[in-house]
């Protein structure tokens, strides 16, 4: 998943934070924390949001170091 987002709904009495992926028409929402007003909320997904493209940096660059094919390289040796 790749979040390009972060979103704040109100449930009941609270507020919940999601990071949010939309990709191929379809979206994807990981919860993040809950919190206890509005104004909160707004603060940490501004917080969150400036977080966001350092975090989708570092994965990128994690993915980058594993093999191509997305297996790991195992040698095998005859003996």
């Amino acid at each position: 998943m790749h979040f390009t987002d972060i979103e704040y709904d109100q449930r009941g009495s609270s507020y919940e934070i999601y990071a949010t992926d939309v990709t191929h028409q379809t979206k994807s929402k990981l919860f993040i924390c809950r919190t206890v007003d509005e104004q909160q909320a707004r603060l940490l997904a501004e917080q969150f949001r400036i977080w966001l493209p350092k975090i989708n940096s570092k994965k990128r660059k994690a993915a980058a170091k594993k093999s191509p094919t997305g297996y790991d390289r195992i040698a095998c040796h005859k003996g």
